[in-house]
């Protein structure tokens, strides 16, 4: 087991940020027509609802399968499904995002040895290494 580097979880993050945010951006901008507002809500629900069913079956976003990394059960180092992934790291990570401060913190333990951040150990799991998507 290879833990993902600081770099691939970042970027990742970016990548998955952008890929939900920029649809979601535009469905809420009324700067653009209706009918392009409508798409953008729907792009961004339906990237919202894939990368859930994707770290729920697979332990991997759309931008952590493009850069080879993913999420699994520090014990098992198998996949932690729907509560692990979503409903511990993900909800209640996002629930205390609203304490202030909390995301900063969170962030910032990237930089210990295991680099685990708050939310994986809130929920047993740290990334590790795995198989590139394979682009065809």
């Amino acid at each position: 087991m290879k833990l993902a580097t600081k770099t691939q979880r970042l970027l990742a993050a970016l990548a998955d940020g952008l890929l939900v945010g920029i649809p979601y951006v535009i469905g809420t901008n009324d700067l653009v027509p209706a009918p392009v507002q409508l798409l953008g809500v729907i792009a961004s629900l339906a990237l919202l609802v894939t990368q859930l069913v994707l770290v729920s079956k697979h332990g991997q976003t759309l931008g952590k399968r493009f850069l080879g990394i993913k999420i699994v059960m520090k014990d098992t180092l198998e996949n932690g499904g729907f509560v692990v992934n979503v409903l511990k790291r993900g909800l209640l990570n996002g629930l205390l995002s609203l304490i202030p401060g909390y995301f900063l913190v969170d962030s910032l333990f990237i930089f210990r040895e295991d680099r685990r951040c708050i939310h994986d150990l809130i929920a047993g799991t740290c990334v590790i290494e795995a198989e590139p998507a394979v682009v065809q």
